[in-house]
């Protein structure tokens, strides 16, 4: 009797665990890109939320920028129009700032030479300025503070940006190191709070587990 050995063997299945992935890599990956560390290691689920994230906070960072350049820009105009500002564009903001705060250059002047503040003083010619009214004066010193709040705002966006990174950073080797092993995982998940007005609220790191 032969012994027969044509019976099919079980097949043996190997699966690619992220595992194999280099940790430091994912870490790197998301440090520079948000998201872009999972995608290394296949777990878009979860970088997806990070990329989100990092576009939305440009977004808001840039939409903030180009708003308050626009402010501050009609600022100076309406300084030019009603204050006499020779040579808007070339002026800084400590200018800007005595120019709402003093009703002319002179008055400006006569304050620093009575502090003996002598380096502190303007041009005449180079840095004129005088305000027609009071309430022009006010509607200026309203529209340059305004502006300021506008580009303070820019440091939650900013803010975001950057514990964003750190946050995707360590959930993306965190994911690398776990790989695809069947045991009990964790990982970060973050997610955008809102208010009722759609107005950005802040956002909330969630600490999920698989099994």
């Amino acid at each position: 009797l032969k012994e027969d050995n044509t019976s099919e063997k079980p097949e043996i299945k190997t699966y690619k665990s992220s595992s194999s992935k280099s940790p430091g890599l994912a870490a790197l990956y998301s440090l520079l890109i948000p998201g872009a560390g999972h995608f290394y290691i296949n777990r878009m689920d979860v970088g997806k939320y990070f990329f989100g994230i990092d576009v939305a906070s440009w977004l808001g960072y840039g939409t903030l920028s180009v708003y308050g350049n626009s402010v501050i820009t009609d600022a100076e105009t309406f300084s030019v129009e009603h204050a006499g500002v020779t040579d808007p564009d070339g002026k800084d903001d400590d200018y800007y700032s005595n120019v709402g705060n003093y009703a002319n250059i002179y008055e400006y002047n006569n304050e620093q030479l009575a502090f003996g503040n002598y380096s502190s003083l303007y041009n005449v010619n180079t840095y004129y300025w005088d305000w027609d009214n009071s309430n022009n004066q006010n509607i200026f010193e309203s529209q340059r503070k305004s502006s300021e709040r506008i580009y303070n705002s820019r440091i939650i966006f900013g803010s975001v940006l950057v514990a964003n990174r750190i946050v995707s950073s360590i959930s993306a080797y965190l994911l690398a190191k776990q790989g695809n092993k069947k045991s009990l995982t964790y990982f970060i998940q973050p997610e955008i709070l809102m208010n009722k007005d759609y107005t950005f609220d802040g956002v909330k790191l969630n600490l999920v587990k698989n099994f």
